[in-house]
C-alpha cells in the first residue's frame, strides 16, 4: 500500500471508531485517537508482512498475541473484532485487489479466531 493511501486510510478508520463510539473521545481525548491510529498502524504494518511472506499466519500470530495483551488489560474481542470488521470494509478502496484479497482473508481469519475465543470466554 502506497503512503498517501496508508496515510487516508488511517484516518478513516479513526474517524469511523470515534463516530461510532464517542464516549471514547469523552473518555481518552485527543491522545484516544493518537494511540487508535498507532493501533492500526500496527495492524496494517502486520498484514503488510504477512503480505510480503506470502504467510497469513503471521497475522493469525498477530491477532492472538493482541488478544492475549488486551485481555490482560481487562479489554474484550469485541473492541478487536469490531476494529478488523471496520478495517475490512474499508481497505478496498485503498489498495489493488490481490492485496486487498488477502488482507482481507488475513482479517477474516483473525475475526473467527477472536470470536471462538469469545465464545470460550461466555461458556465458562
Amino acid at each position: 500500500m502506497k503512503q498517501p493511501n496508508k496515510e487516508a486510510l488511517l484516518d478513516k478508520i479513526v474517524e469511523e471508531i470515534f463516530a461510532a463510539y464517542p464516549s471514547l473521545y469523552e473518555r481518552y481525548g485527543e491522545n484516544g485517537k493518537k494511540r487508535t491510529r498507532e493501533d492500526n498502524q500496527h495492524h496494517l504494518d502486520y498484514l503488510q508482512t504477512a503480505y510480503e511472506a506470502g504467510d497469513p499466519q503471521l497475522f493469525v500470530d498477530y491477532t492472538i498475541w493482541l488478544h492475549e495483551l488486551l485481555s490482560a488489560r481487562g479489554m474484550n474481542e469485541k473492541i478487536i473484532i469490531d476494529n478488523y470488521e471496520r478495517l475490512n470494509l474499508l481497505l478496498e478502496d485503498y489498495m489493488e485487489e490481490e492485496q486487498y484479497l488477502f488482507f482481507k482473508g488475513c482479517l477474516e481469519e483473525g475475526i473467527q479466531i477472536l470470536r471462538a475465543e469469545k465464545n470460550k470466554d461466555e461458556d465458562n
